[in-house]
């Protein structure tokens, strides 16, 4: 793997940017809604926010102690909450680039993580089988 990220282009297959820095497989790519800026989750242990237009990386926060499998932003998009294979999920500001929670939801990695419109509800799905909020 080349440990980047591609965003396409739809209408022409072609690719229109690279984002390149991470220095593990890439696991998870979103749009931070209302923005131009996409957030990648990596097994480098981090989870770093691009511009989109330039391909350049704006931040990256770090914290967690495995590989991030997930990332996913609240409807307002300054909030983050990234899983990772140790099933811990981490609440991180935006804004501030700080974490703000961490959730330990058991001993099995955490697949899939959601916040929910309301920003208040967290829905994890874990490698156990169980889906957790």
């Amino acid at each position: 793997m080349d440990h980047t990220a591609k965003l396409w282009d739809t209408a022409t297959g072609r690719c229109q940017q690279t984002f390149r820095g991470h220095v593990d497989s890439v696991n998870h790519v979103t749009f931070q809604p209302f923005s131009n800026n996409i957030c990648t989750a990596s097994g480098d242990k981090t989870v770093s926010l691009w511009d989109s237009r330039s391909g350049l990386c704006i931040q990256t926060f770090y914290g967690h102690l495995n590989s991030v499998t997930c990332a996913a932003f609240s409807l307002r998009g300054d909030t983050i909450a990234s899983s990772d294979a140790d099933g811990v999920v981490k609440i991180w500001d935006v804004r501030m680039v700080a974490e703000r929670e961490e959730i330990i939801t058991g001993d099995y990695p955490v697949n899939q993580c959601h916040i929910d419109r309301s920003g208040s509800n967290i829905a994890c799905a874990c490698d156990d089988g169980f889906v957790r909020v």
